[in-house]
């Protein structure tokens, strides 16, 4: 009797699988119909993957994945004709068609009762995915070129993932040309987000180790990490970076700001040595140097440094206005300070020094001027030293040309 129940119990599941199997065999019949009863299909499959007899078998997933392919297409077919069709409904339904070949291969990996694996759909998924692929970054291009920036880094984000899925990962997806490019893609999309911040330093990390645009992955880490706030990994990303590209200006740049920033002068003095004795024909960093020396107000030591970088490379506007800066900040401090001197001799010979400074800064914001001569700040410093200087043709000349700039801004 109990072998009969229990026969009984079985026959009763397998009438229950069977059911259910017959359900995926209806969604499938609907794919050889004409029109495609596309709501039908979509209710039958979609209630197989949630019943637990027949959630787990990977023809279930197979059909899935026919049917959503099958909407993509659909919608692709109208889209290539130049008729109305839905974009989000394509990029929805290639995602869920992928996601279902994916859970198909998974399940159709697995062991049997009698711990054997016989794959049946494998094959037909790892080509499947693979072709999938390439139209992620079609409909990725087309949601950017809309604008819909999260929409478009989604569908790159899932390209990008396909390598580590255990069924995609020999596959060569992430061995193409294009998969590197793609990542960098991804990187400018998600600079747009700073939500998205750590999966793009985690795709700058991989671009750099993978020596794709290594030097600009250097530059871009090191602001991603500066605007985190880790600054450990910052100053580690840079002195890697210095060691590949010694001559680097930003990174060279953005340590010594970092040290100044956080009052570490000699960290910052020490790095501009250091780079000035590997290349001292480099005038950026003289520039960067007297800058520094000029925030310290060491006026004499700055006007060496930047001299030094107007020298080497005359055409710099910031060197030519920070020298003359240097002058004329020197000559006010002089100025500022025989003020305070009552014996009219002494007080005339200091500000005779004052005045030969201003007239020191003078070429420096001319040629400035010759540079850039929209630039508010050097026309502003040159119409105060021309004022203080009482040379009032070259003011009023100057004063005009300040508010005629003043006014466009």
């Amino acid at each position: 009797m109990k072998k009969i129940t229990i026969t009984v119990f079985a026959l009763a599941l397998s009438m229950c699988g069977f059911a259910q199997k017959k359900l995926v065999r209806s969604a499938e019949g609907y794919l050889y119909e004409q029109p495609i009863n596309f709501e039908q299909a979509i209710k039958d499959i979609e209630a197989a993957m949630k019943d637990p007899s027949s959630s787990n078998m990977a023809y279930t997933y197979d059909v899935a994945g026919q049917i959503y392919y099958k909407l993509y297409e659909t919608e692709a077919v109208k889209r290539e004709g130049k008729m109305q069709y839905n974009q989000d409904m394509m990029s929805e339904n290639l995602v869920k068609a992928i996601d279902a070949y994916l859970k198909c291969g998974e399940l159709d990996q697995l062991p049997d009762e009698k711990g054997k694996v016989k794959s049946k759909y494998l094959k037909n998924v790892k080509k499947n995915v693979a072709t999938y692929a390439n139209y992620l970054l079609v409909e990725g291009q087309q949601h950017q070129g809309k604008n819909e920036i999260d929409k478009a880094f989604n569908l790159y984000n899932k390209y990008l993932d396909l390598p580590s899925n255990n069924i995609m990962k020999d596959e060569g997806i992430d061995k193409s040309d294009v998969y590197n490019d793609v990542k960098f893609l991804a990187v400018n999309l998600a600079a747009q987000d700073e939500k998205k911040r750590p999966i793009m330093i985690k795709y700058m990390e991989e671009l750099k180790n993978a020596s794709y645009k290594e030097e600009t992955m250097y530059e871009w880490l090191c602001d991603a990490y500066s605007k985190d706030k880790q600054n450990d990994k910052m100053i580690s990303t840079v002195n890697e970076g210095l060691k590949k590209f010694p001559s680097n200006k930003y990174l060279i740049g953005n340590l010594i700001n970092f040290y100044l920033n956080n009052d570490k002068k000699d960290e910052a003095t020490k790095y501009l040595n250091e780079a000035i004795g590997k290349d001292p024909s480099n005038p950026q960093y003289y520039k960067i140097k007297g800058m520094m020396l000029l925030k310290e107000e060491k006026f004499d030591e700055a006007v060496t440094s930047l001299s030094k970088a107007v020298e080497l490379n005359p055409s710099d506007f910031d060197a030519q206005f920070e020298c003359g800066l240097a002058y004329e900040k020197k000559g006010e401090k002089i100025i500022e300070k025989a003020n305070s001197i009552k014996d009219i001799k002494k007080y005339n010979a200091e500000r005779s020094k004052g005045t030969a400074e201003l007239k020191n800064s003078l070429p420096f914001f001319e040629k400035a001027r010759e540079i850039n001569g929209e630039d508010l700040d050097n026309l502003q410093f040159l119409r105060s030293v021309y004022y203080k200087l009482g040379m009032n043709d070259k003011y009023k000349e100057i004063n005009k040309k300040y508010e005629e700039v003043k006014a466009k801004k």
